[in-house]
C-alpha cells in the first residue's frame, strides 16, 4: 500500500512537471523595443496599465499576421501625473 501511494504521488508531480515545463515553452519571448524596431502587429492581445507616474518599462503583447505571439517591452510615461512638472 506505502509503495502505490508513493508510485501515485510521484507520477503527479511528473506529470505536473511537464505541464509546468510546457506552459514556460509557449510563452513568448520578450522583445526590447529600441529606434526602429520592425513591429508586425495583427491584433494585440495585452495591453500595459499605464496607471503610474513617471517612466518606466512596459510590455505589449500582440499576434503577428502569421499568428505567432509576441511581447514588446519599451518605455513610457504613465498618466497618472499629467500636468505635475
Amino acid at each position: 500500500m506505502k509503495t502505490t501511494l508513493i508510485a501515485l504521488t510521484l507520477t503527479a508531480l511528473s506529470s505536473f512537471a511537464l505541464t509546468a515545463n510546457a506552459d514556460v515553452k509557449n510563452m513568448p519571448q520578450v522583445q526590447e523595443y529600441t529606434y526602429g524596431t520592425k513591429v508586425d502587429i495583427a491584433e494585440v492581445t495585452k495591453t500595459p496599465n499605464l496607471n503610474f507616474c513617471g517612466v518606466r518599462p512596459v510590455d505589449l503583447g500582440y499576434v503577428d499576421h502569421m499568428g505567432k505571439a509576441h511581447t514588446l517591452r519599451y518605455e513610457t510615461s504613465g498618466n497618472t501625473c499629467l500636468g505635475d512638472n
